[in-house]
């Protein structure tokens, strides 16, 4: 359902040459502005933008509510409206839905300008905690950036909440969610 729905908006296809997943990033307009490519294959770890690409046009779906909520990646995005729709019985589509690309904002603050209906964010980005700086210092990027942007867009008027998964990221707590682990053994199995 979430890739159809995706491809059908021409925001996902798999590319001819390799067989990569790429993933769409439009204007306003609906011209492409940014286009991520990553190995289909869990084998590979091919990461690549798209010469000219402009990550502040996000991979997104729209919604109805004034709910954003902001992933790291395009597949964060779609594991995440996995677990809301099969988990917790949510509709995906209700809410705004926006990727990164990484863990810069530019593209957040790009869509925000031209949805000015959007009261609530939430940033459902990694768990780092097992990462590690220059240093050898535990350092968890994305909750380390989720509380700074509460902040910066708390003082903006929105009111922002953190959705931290419970392993590094959303899509290995879906993985590991449909082998039937519950909530509970995903705590355990960080620790």
């Amino acid at each position: 359902e979430f890739v159809s729905h995706f491809m059908n908006a021409k925001r996902i296809y798999q590319e001819a040459k390799y067989g990569n997943c790429v993933f769409v990033g439009y204007d306003v307009d609906g011209t492409p502005k940014y286009c991520a490519m990553r190995s289909s294959s869990e084998k590979s770890g091919f990461k690549m933008d798209a010469v000219n690409s402009d990550k502040s046009y996000p991979f997104y779906n729209e919604g109805k509510s004034d709910l954003l909520i902001v992933s790291e990646s395009p597949i964060d995005l779609m594991s995440h409206a996995t677990l809301a729709k099969n988990f917790y019985g949510k509709d995906w589509k209700e809410d705004h839905r926006i990727s990164l690309g990484c863990l810069w904002d530019g593209a957040l603050e790009r869509y925000l300008q031209s949805h000015p209906e959007i009261k609530r964010i939430v940033f459902a980005v990694d768990n780092d905690y097992l990462s590690r700086n220059k240093d050898g210092v535990f350092t968890n990027w994305g909750q380390q950036a989720a509380a700074k942007w509460c902040g910066k867009y708390g003082e903006k008027g929105y009111e922002c909440a953190i959705h931290r998964p419970h392993l590094k990221d959303f899509n290995k707590d879906l993985t590991e969610m449909r082998k039937g682990r519950t909530m509970k053994d995903l705590d355990r199995q960080r620790e």
